[in-house]
């Protein structure tokens, strides 16, 4: 009787970490998709608005299945104009001018029309901060 609670035991167990091992694995792809988007997304923003100094990304949401991505943008400009936005992605645009918002944050937006070809900071929606 105990042998065979304690095979019952392991497989038990083994069911439990391939469960485990799954779900981290599924986080894992999760986040490099992310970043994908993220990276991908601070490029278009720079080749589709100029003078820009910083840009945060938050909040990123994936459609099932993968292909389509959105986030809140917030785009800091060197004169000191702050916008904050939603937009969507797709990892084939080159820019990216999709703004959800407001008739004055598009106004601003567009007034901004060009590119930015220096470093500018950004805030990943995980909390870290590169020179991009």
């Amino acid at each position: 009787m105990k042998k065979k609670a304690f095979i019952l035991l392991l497989i038990l167990g083994g069911i439990i970490m391939a469960f485990s091992i799954n779900g981290q694995m599924q986080k894992a792809a999760e986040e490099k998709r992310n970043r994908e988007y993220e990276v991908s997304l601070v490029k278009a923003l720079k080749n589709s608005y100029r003078d820009i100094q910083e840009i945060e990304l938050s909040s990123p949401d994936y459609s099932v299945p993968p292909g389509n991505w959105s986030c809140s943008v917030t785009l800091r400009f060197s004169d000191g104009e702050v916008v904050q936005y939603g937009l969507g992605r797709t990892l084939s645009d080159k820019i990216n001018k999709s703004a959800t918002a407001k008739r004055e944050v598009l106004d601003i937006l567009n007034s901004y029309d060009g590119s930015t070809d220096s470093n500018v900071r950004v805030i990943y929606s995980n909390g870290e901060e590169r020179m991009e």
